[in-house]
């Protein structure tokens, strides 16, 4: 059986991971070549200064809405022709579109991604002077909805020294390196647990933690406290199970 999609878009086609089908370029090309065009170009330029992933988030919201035009507006054969009845069109359109993993509706972060990421491509290519540019960015702010839930917040004093205690009376010595090490270095999780197993160098008589390219987009040393090296265990850094060839405390 193949699984080959047709050339041209169509709304039964299957859709990835179980959620609604989406164009793909080639499907776009097919029936709105400008329009592709447009939003590729617009993707080479926001490659030079992005992160692949969100190059790749980009791509799949700038689908999104051009499977909306192959679906309700063929007539709109070139983004500067689109226009705020679209916008509008588009977003009930996008609320009632089956989530991933066989979820009935999209999640609201995904619509503030899906939106957010789409009113950005409108602004930049009005701002950038592009020929294909609508007259006017067709998207405000209120188009995207706010996300419900909290900032994160940095802890104060007296909830760190309570985290520490509680992190240090653990049975698991893995719990009390964790929280001690990223409240002393200030990495990320996602930094911690990529760390690589040669990531403690000594520099002259300081050691310090090689913290690889990031989301920051640059490599950074960060001195490591003596009095931590003191209390880690004997063993010292060593590689997680399964080869992975990341850093582990314990």
């Amino acid at each position: 059986m193949s699984t080959a999609l047709p050339g041209r878009f169509c709304p039964q086609q299957p859709g990835r991971g179980g959620g609604a089908p989406v164009a793909t370029w080639e499907q776009v090309d097919a029936d709105l070549p400008f329009v592709a065009a447009t939003m590729r170009a617009y993707l080479g330029q926001v490659a030079v200064v992005l992160r692949p992933g969100s190059v790749n988030n980009a791509d799949q919201c700038l689908r999104v809405f051009a499977t909306y035009l192959l679906t309700h507006h063929r007539e709109v054969t070139r983004i500067r022709e689109v226009g705020r009845v679209h916008i509008e069109g588009y977003k009930p359109w996008l609320a009632a579109r089956p989530g991933r993993a066989g979820a009935p509706r999209a999640n609201a972060a995904t619509l503030a991604h899906r939106l957010g990421t789409l009113r950005m491509f409108f602004l930049r290519i009005d701002e950038w002077g592009w020929d294909d540019a609508p007259p006017r960015v067709p998207m405000f702010p209120g188009d995207v909805p706010k996300q419900r839930h909290p900032l994160p917040k940095a802890l104060d004093d007296q909830a760190t020294s309570r985290l520490l205690v509680a992190a240090q009376a653990d049975r698991r010595l893995l719990v009390a390196l964790t929280v001690e090490f990223l409240l002393r270095t200030g990495l990320r999780v996602g930094e911690y647990t990529a760390l690589a197993a040669d990531a403690v160098v000594l520099i002259g008589q300081t050691h310090w933690l090689h913290v690889p390219v990031g989301k920051l987009h640059e490599d950074r040393y960060l001195p490591l406290h003596p009095g931590w090296l003191s209390s880690s265990p004997p063993t010292g850094p060593r590689t997680c199970p399964r080869d992975t060839g990341c850093c582990c405390l314990g």
